[in-house]
């Protein structure tokens, strides 16, 4: 916190933007892990990016922000680059689009509307031994303001949590469910398609 004190001593709030943000988190227990990946030649689960994993921090100080206000929109580390530029009033053509969304307007609170409405937590997927597989076994995790969808479960079979009344993602709900996982999982595959990610990370959800 030096920095964000010199930031006051040299009084430059007024043309600064301050970000505190975190790598992902970590399990300690929930959904019996600990740890953010497997590393155990006996565990042969694979690990989705659960809430507790999936859920950082993102706190913003920027001139003409209000302060002391809590945003609810879902949000994807891509979104930083442009909704800095953003906030800055810098406007920006790169060689590649960004695959990020600003978030300036929601916090500007011009807008409730956030730009997403979901957001994935990223992992790339590869088919190995005719397996689903992935890195370090985890896999990843679309969620939407209700729902957490999980393409490759614990088990190899697809999870759905409502985190709205489970926000721990304990009970999987994806039986109930079937058009749910349904609609979350073509929303997956589009998003992977939007991006022009490899086609075996397609490949390994159909």
């Amino acid at each position: 916190f030096r920095s964000v004190q010199k930031i006051d001593d040299l009084g430059l709030w007024s043309n600064a933007i301050v970000v505190f943000t975190s790598d992902h988190g970590i399990s300690i227990g929930e959904h019996g892990r600990t740890g953010e990946s497997n590393i155990s030649s006996r565990d042969d689960r694979f690990w989705p990016i659960y809430p507790e994993v999936a859920h950082v921090p993102f706190m913003v100080a920027a001139p003409g922000l209000d302060g002391g206000r809590t945003v609810d929109a879902l949000m994807q580390p891509p979104d930083t680059l442009p909704t800095l530029l953003d906030l800055a009033g810098l406007a920006v053509t790169p060689p590649e689009p960004f695959h990020g969304r600003s978030m300036a307007q929601v916090l500007r609170g011009h807008t409730e509307e956030a730009p997403r409405e979901f957001a994935i937590t990223a992992q790339h997927l590869r088919r190995d031994a005719g397996a689903r597989q992935s890195p370090n076994w985890t896999t990843p995790v679309l969620y939407t303001e209700r729902w957490a969808y999980a393409p490759i479960g614990a088990n190899r079979e697809a999870e759905l949590y409502d985190i709205v009344s489970d926000p721990y993602a304990q009970s999987d709900v994806a039986p109930e469910h079937p058009d749910v996982v349904a609609q979350l999982h073509e929303k997956l595959v589009s998003w992977l398609r939007e991006i022009d990610a490899p086609p075996e990370a397609i490949e390994v959800l159909e």
